[in-house]
């Protein structure tokens, strides 16, 4: 009797159940805990418990493994911002608040993930990192510019700078890990990261909507 075939180049050895997704998915577990520069494809073979070899049949360096986690992660933004839309009544200020809400929901699952993209996918030199961040640049900044434009339509928000209002909630999300502690010390409260987690993303959500109130959402306050 054959035996199994298998892909041509592919490692053999116990690993027929890991493929690419697989590797993904731990490699982006793994980002949860440690920095970007410490993930390397050996450093995702010992973690996921494979042959290095395994590793580099999928990803042929460093940079395409980073690539790839970083557009995994990407999408689970888009994945999740859909839903958020879904549950919103489409207003401008509604999707406003459920884009905001999305992104801050991944940072607080994904810590480094601007330090992946900033530190590892910005200076990268390859074709497939430039294109990845045009494309999710430009598609962040047209998000916020459509949701701008509809509610400087209809009185809801006024006119800002798009691109400089993603810097803005880029900027209020991301530190929202690193400053948890001056926020116990300055509540003098002991807080639990989940609790101050949906306590501060209601926080800059309504931070963001007040500050941005077109006219006719201040004469309804």
């Amino acid at each position: 009797m054959r035996g199994k075939r298998r892909r041509i180049g592919r490692p053999a050895g116990g690993h027929e159940g890991v493929g690419r997704d697989a590797l993904l998915e731990k490699t982006c577990e793994l980002l949860r805990e440690v920095p970007p520069d410490k993930v390397t494809r050996a450093e995702v073979a010992r973690y996921t418990n494979v042959d290095p070899s395994l590793i580099r049949y999928y990803f042929k360096d460093r940079a395409s493994l980073l690539v790839a986690a970083a557009e995994k992660l990407t999408s689970e933004f888009a994945r999740n911002l859909d839903k958020a839309v879904k549950h919103s009544d489409n207003s401008p200020r509604s999707l406003l608040r459920a884009r905001v809400g999305a992104l801050f929901d991944l940072i607080v699952s994904h810590p480094y993930f601007h330090r992946l993209l900033i530190e590892e996918i910005v200076p990268s030199s390859t074709s497939a990192a430039k294109n990845m961040m045009k494309e999710m640049t430009e598609r962040s900044v047209a998000g916020y510019e459509a949701i701008l434009t509809a509610g400087v339509r209809d009185g809801s928000l006024r006119r800002v700078n798009s691109a400089q209002l993603l810097l803005a909630v880029i900027g209020m999300c991301e530190f929202f890990i690193a400053g948890l502690p001056i926020l116990k010390l300055a509540t003098g409260a002991k807080l639990s990261e989940k609790s101050a987690a949906g306590e501060y993303r209601d926080f800059i959500c309504d931070l963001v909507l007040n500050g941005l109130a077109g006219p006719a959402a201040a004469k309804s306050r």
